[in-house]
């Protein structure tokens, strides 16, 4: 079957290389080896020395799970995330930990997000007493998104608590992914409930928190900071296929078996016949585009997060495991079982 989620032929989306500060130190620590989590994942060493130049998205989502596999620790985006200092985050930390309040802390993350992560979303919205903060990819290139969704909620979190001070804390916590068998760890990180298999990763918290002064306001430099994003924000865009797009849409709603092509067209406001003359022209259909979404996650499933095979059946939409079985020995001419265990003993 042709692999297509990496022959899209355009930029692929990228982050700001000071997402990587502390990366290396915090992978030895943890007791893994951090140049080899790094080749693996597509990655140089010492990228946090040049914290403005863009990296692929794709490479560092990817390097979350290399590090989780060399440490053993399987919640390494959490626990990265946790400790993650929101100056580590360059001039886009800065326009938040430098505003007056935390209401323009949010809205200027939200403003900026395109110039720290394009291609993914970070929404805030309001309704009945509750403000949200809420994160998503929306690249169909990057299956891998726990480990991501984790890590960036916690950044985010870090910056919310430099205004909520260590006694305070979100509502809630939400997660797009389910539930590992152990997830303790995020109660302990967020200080708060925190719901799994849900429609967006997002942190909620009281609205009148937004009134709350950032300690490390500074009026000089926090307009230093918006000037030089608000340059950076009129570069040039990288937009998504629509390739990407379907394929985003596709890893979305597999879980909830809602993955079909009129539920896809709806999603990306597109008739049905539209969508599959635009993915015609792009030298794809919406049928391999699901074949090859499922077999990339199903390999990603069996590698990095430990699933039983009904789990990633599940996972992938089947509505049964034998269904799953014959789709991936079709794949792989092994069983899921057989290639797990071949994947963890390369």
């Amino acid at each position: 079957m042709v692999r297509t989620g990496q022959r899209t032929g355009l930029t692929p989306s990228r982050v700001v290389a000071s997402v990587t500060v502390g990366l290396e130190e915090f992978i030895e620590r943890q007791g893994g080896r951090s140049g080899e989590v790094l080749a693996r994942a597509g990655l140089q060493p010492g990228l946090y020395r040049q914290p403005n130049r863009p990296i692929a998205l794709r490479n560092y989502c990817r390097s979350m799970h290399e590090a989780a596999r060399s440490t053993g620790n399987e919640h390494f985006g959490l626990s990265f995330g946790e400790q993650f200092a929101p100056e580590g985050l360059g001039l886009y930390g800065y326009g938040a930990i430098t505003a007056p309040d935390l209401r323009t802390a949010i809205g200027n993350m939200e403003r900026f997000f395109q110039v720290f992560q394009d291609n993914s979303l970070l929404k805030f919205s309001r309704q009945d007493g509750l403000c949200a903060v809420e994160y998503r990819l929306l690249d169909g290139d990057i299956p891998d998104r726990r480990q991501d969704a984790e890590l960036t909620i916690g950044m985010i979190n870090n910056v919310l608590k430099r205004a909520l001070g260590p006694g305070c804390a979100p509502e809630a916590v939400h997660f797009q992914h389910p539930a590992l068998v152990q997830h303790g760890p995020h109660r302990d990180a967020f200080g708060c409930e925190v719901r799994f298999d849900r429609p967006s990763n997002c942190i909620l918290l009281r609205e009148s928190c937004l009134e709350r002064p950032m300690p490390d306001a500074d009026a000089m430099l926090h307009n230093v900071a918006l000037g030089t994003l608000q340059d950076l924000l009129g570069q040039a865009v990288h937009p998504l296929s629509l390739t990407q797009r379907v394929r985003n849409a596709v890893i979305e709603r597999l879980p909830q078996g809602e993955a079909g092509l009129d539920e896809v067209a709806r999603a990306l406001a597109l008739s049905r016949r539209s969508l599959q003359r635009q993915l015609a022209d792009e030298g794809t259909s919406f049928a391999v585009l699901v074949e090859d979404v499922r077999q990339t996650l199903a390999e990603h499933y069996l590698r990095h997060e430990r699933l039983s095979v009904s789990d990633v059946a599940w996972r992938l939409g089947y509505s049964e495991v034998s269904a799953f079985s014959r789709a991936f020995v079709r794949w792989k001419d092994l069983s899921p079982s057989a290639w797990a265990q071949q994947a963890a003993h390369p």
